[in-house]
Protein backbone atom coordinates (compact mmCIF):
# COMPACT_ATOMS: atom_id res chain seq x y z
CA UNK A 1 0.00 0.00 0.00
CA UNK A 2 1.51 3.53 -1.01
CA UNK A 3 1.81 5.90 1.34
CA UNK A 4 0.09 9.09 0.97
CA UNK A 5 3.08 12.23 1.29
CA UNK A 6 2.61 15.32 3.16
CA UNK A 7 2.91 18.17 0.84
CA UNK A 8 4.53 20.23 3.04
CA UNK A 9 7.86 17.77 3.14
CA UNK A 10 8.25 17.61 -0.62
CA UNK A 11 11.49 18.02 -2.13
CA UNK A 12 11.46 20.91 -4.12
CA UNK A 13 13.28 21.38 -7.05
CA UNK A 14 14.37 24.55 -8.98
CA UNK A 15 12.64 24.71 -12.09
CA UNK A 16 15.75 26.50 -13.55
CA UNK A 17 19.27 25.91 -12.37
CA UNK A 18 20.23 29.77 -12.65
CA UNK A 19 20.56 31.74 -9.38
CA UNK A 20 20.05 35.01 -8.89
CA UNK A 21 21.58 38.09 -7.54
CA UNK A 22 20.01 40.88 -6.33
CA UNK A 23 21.76 43.91 -5.94
CA UNK A 24 20.92 45.71 -2.52
CA UNK A 25 19.94 49.27 -4.20
CA UNK A 26 16.86 46.60 -5.85
CA UNK A 27 16.45 44.95 -2.64
CA UNK A 28 16.05 48.43 -0.34
CA UNK A 29 14.80 50.90 -2.83
CA UNK A 30 12.05 48.25 -4.34
CA UNK A 31 10.47 47.27 -0.78
CA UNK A 32 10.48 50.51 0.17
CA UNK A 33 8.78 51.04 -3.03
CA UNK A 34 6.31 48.18 -2.51
CA UNK A 35 6.00 49.75 0.94
CA UNK A 36 5.44 53.31 -0.12
CA UNK A 37 2.86 51.82 -2.94
CA UNK A 38 0.81 50.64 -0.13
CA UNK A 39 0.76 53.25 1.88
CA UNK A 40 -0.32 55.66 -0.94
CA UNK A 41 -2.98 52.85 -1.80
CA UNK A 42 -4.36 52.79 1.96
CA UNK A 43 -4.26 56.96 2.01
CA UNK A 44 -6.90 56.66 -1.23
CA UNK A 45 -9.00 54.20 0.12
CA UNK A 46 -8.82 56.15 3.59
CA UNK A 47 -10.20 59.47 1.64
CA UNK A 48 -13.17 57.11 0.89
CA UNK A 49 -13.56 55.70 4.14
CA UNK A 50 -10.69 55.76 7.20
CA UNK A 51 -12.17 52.51 8.71
CA UNK A 52 -11.18 51.14 4.82
CA UNK A 53 -8.19 52.91 5.19
CA UNK A 54 -6.74 50.99 8.04
CA UNK A 55 -8.00 47.68 6.95
CA UNK A 56 -6.57 48.39 3.60
CA UNK A 57 -3.33 49.11 5.25
CA UNK A 58 -3.07 45.89 7.44
CA UNK A 59 -4.47 43.74 4.85
CA UNK A 60 -2.03 44.61 1.70
CA UNK A 61 0.95 44.70 4.18
CA UNK A 62 0.00 41.15 5.27
CA UNK A 63 -0.72 39.91 1.80
CA UNK A 64 2.44 41.51 -0.24
CA UNK A 65 4.89 40.97 2.78
CA UNK A 66 4.09 37.70 4.33
CA UNK A 67 2.16 35.66 1.76
CA UNK A 68 3.10 36.80 -1.56
CA UNK A 69 6.67 36.81 -0.45
CA UNK A 70 6.84 33.35 0.92
CA UNK A 71 4.93 32.12 -2.14
CA UNK A 72 7.88 33.27 -4.18
CA UNK A 73 10.02 32.28 -1.63
CA UNK A 74 9.84 28.57 -1.47
CA UNK A 75 13.04 27.20 -1.87
CA UNK A 76 17.03 28.29 -1.22
CA UNK A 77 17.80 27.00 -4.58
CA UNK A 78 17.13 30.13 -6.26
CA UNK A 79 19.22 32.94 -4.84
CA UNK A 80 23.03 33.09 -4.55
CA UNK A 81 21.99 34.99 -1.12
CA UNK A 82 19.33 34.30 0.94
CA UNK A 83 16.86 37.83 0.80
CA UNK A 84 14.20 35.65 2.62
CA UNK A 85 12.31 36.29 -0.37
CA UNK A 86 12.29 39.93 -0.21
CA UNK A 87 14.40 40.29 -3.58
CA UNK A 88 12.10 38.38 -5.39
CA UNK A 89 9.13 40.47 -4.24
CA UNK A 90 11.18 44.04 -5.32
CA UNK A 91 12.20 42.09 -8.70
CA UNK A 92 8.79 41.29 -9.33
CA UNK A 93 7.37 44.23 -8.83
CA UNK A 94 10.05 46.64 -9.87
CA UNK A 95 12.72 44.98 -11.49
CA UNK A 96 12.81 43.03 -14.44
CA UNK A 97 9.81 40.78 -13.74
CA UNK A 98 11.66 37.52 -14.06
CA UNK A 99 11.99 35.41 -10.94
CA UNK A 100 14.02 31.82 -11.33
CA UNK A 101 12.01 29.34 -9.96
CA UNK A 102 8.42 30.97 -9.40
CA UNK A 103 5.86 28.81 -10.77
CA UNK A 104 3.30 30.40 -12.90
CA UNK A 105 0.57 30.67 -10.29
CA UNK A 106 2.80 33.23 -8.21
CA UNK A 107 3.06 35.84 -11.24
CA UNK A 108 -1.18 35.72 -11.49
CA UNK A 109 -1.13 36.34 -7.63
CA UNK A 110 1.18 39.18 -8.42
CA UNK A 111 -1.48 40.35 -10.90
CA UNK A 112 -3.90 40.46 -8.47
CA UNK A 113 -1.45 42.32 -5.83
CA UNK A 114 -0.99 44.71 -8.92
CA UNK A 115 -4.69 45.04 -8.99
CA UNK A 116 -5.45 45.20 -5.18
CA UNK A 117 -2.69 48.32 -4.83
CA UNK A 118 -3.46 50.34 -8.27
CA UNK A 119 -7.59 49.77 -9.60
CA UNK A 120 -9.50 49.26 -6.16
CA UNK A 121 -7.77 52.01 -4.43
CA UNK A 122 -8.29 54.49 -7.41
CA UNK A 123 -11.79 53.42 -7.90
CA UNK A 124 -12.34 54.11 -4.05
CA UNK A 125 -10.77 57.49 -4.89
CA UNK A 126 -12.74 58.37 -7.91
CA UNK A 127 -15.91 57.88 -6.16
CA UNK A 128 -13.91 60.32 -2.95
CA UNK A 129 -13.08 62.84 -5.92
CA UNK A 130 -16.79 63.02 -7.34
CA UNK A 131 -18.17 63.79 -3.59
CA UNK A 132 -15.87 66.46 -3.13
CA UNK A 133 -12.90 67.71 -4.64
CA UNK A 134 -9.44 68.59 -3.48
CA UNK A 135 -6.03 68.38 -4.90
CA UNK A 136 -4.53 66.22 -2.00
CA UNK A 137 -7.01 63.25 -4.03
CA UNK A 138 -5.72 64.02 -7.30
CA UNK A 139 -2.00 64.04 -6.02
CA UNK A 140 -2.99 60.57 -4.74
CA UNK A 141 -4.50 59.77 -8.10
CA UNK A 142 -1.44 60.82 -9.92
CA UNK A 143 0.74 58.86 -7.56
CA UNK A 144 -1.19 55.90 -7.84
CA UNK A 145 -1.27 55.91 -11.52
CA UNK A 146 2.87 56.39 -11.89
CA UNK A 147 3.69 53.81 -9.39
CA UNK A 148 0.83 51.37 -11.61
CA UNK A 149 1.77 52.08 -14.93
CA UNK A 150 5.50 52.01 -13.57
CA UNK A 151 5.29 48.78 -12.00
CA UNK A 152 3.28 47.26 -15.09
CA UNK A 153 5.96 48.37 -17.68
CA UNK A 154 8.82 46.63 -16.42
CA UNK A 155 7.15 43.35 -17.24
CA UNK A 156 9.56 41.36 -19.92
CA UNK A 157 7.80 41.58 -23.37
Amino acid sequence: MKQPTAWLLMELKPISNEAKEYSKTLLTLGNLGIALWIVISAIACWFFNPLLGWLFLVSAFVMIFVILRRLGCNSCYYCKTCTMGFGKLADLFFGSGYMAGVDASVKYKTVFALVLLGIVPIAFLAVSIMQEFAVTKITVLALLLILLFYSGNRRPR
